[in-house]
Formats: C-alpha cells, sequence, structure tokens
C-alpha cells in the first residue's frame, strides 16, 4: 500500500499512487463512458487526458466520489473527494489504453 504521505514525499508517482484504487470494474466504467477511441485520442492529445473536458470527467466522478474506494483512501491517509476520484478516473482510460497495447 502507498500511502498518501508517500506520494506527497515524492517516493511514488502519481500513477503509482493512484493505480492502486483502480479496478477492472472502473476500467470497464471509463471505457463504455468515453469509448476507447475518445481516450486514445485525449492521450494522443494529452497525457494528462485534458483534451476530454473536465466537467465529463467530474460528472462521471461526482457518482463515485463518496463511494469510490473510500475505505482504501482512508487507508492510505487519504479521503474521498471529487479531484481523487477524477485523479482515480484518468489513471484507469491509461490502464485500458495499455492493456489494448498488450493485446
Amino acid at each position: 500500500m502507498i500511502t498518501r504521505q508517500d506520494y506527497l514525499n515524492g517516493k511514488n508517482t502519481h500513477r503509482e499512487y493512484y493505480a492502486q484504487f483502480v479496478t477492472k470494474s472502473l476500467k470497464h466504467t471509463v471505457s463504455e463512458r468515453f469509448g476507447v477511441e475518445t481516450i486514445k485520442l485525449g492521450l494522443a492529445g494529452d497525457e494528462n487526458l485534458n483534451t476530454i473536458p473536465l466537467n465529463q470527467w467530474d460528472a462521471l466522478a461526482g457518482g463515485y466520489r463518496t463511494q469510490l474506494c473510500a475505505a482504501k483512501l482512508r487507508e492510505c491517509g487519504d479521503g474521498p473527494t471529487l479531484g481523487g476520484a477524477v485523479c482515480i478516473l484518468k489513471e484507469a482510460a491509461r490502464q485500458v489504453m495499455e492493456d489494448i497495447d498488450k493485446q
């Protein structure tokens, strides 16, 4: 487990920290919501997926904010927030593309 403090202290990367919260179900949700082509184009335009408007990420994350990995986030010294949920969902999108590239 990577703690929030480890991440903030630079012991782990942003991706490493948020990757620990990604589930198969989240990857499915993200790929269904945005589509693989949109994610692919988003990553090609910006590794942070900012080509997909933030309000779309917020809309998806809003439903997860209070439940998305809340217990695990707390174990890591963090808590469920809209911004954190967006980071987890964007990491899930990156992993979707990596899974496709491995095929």
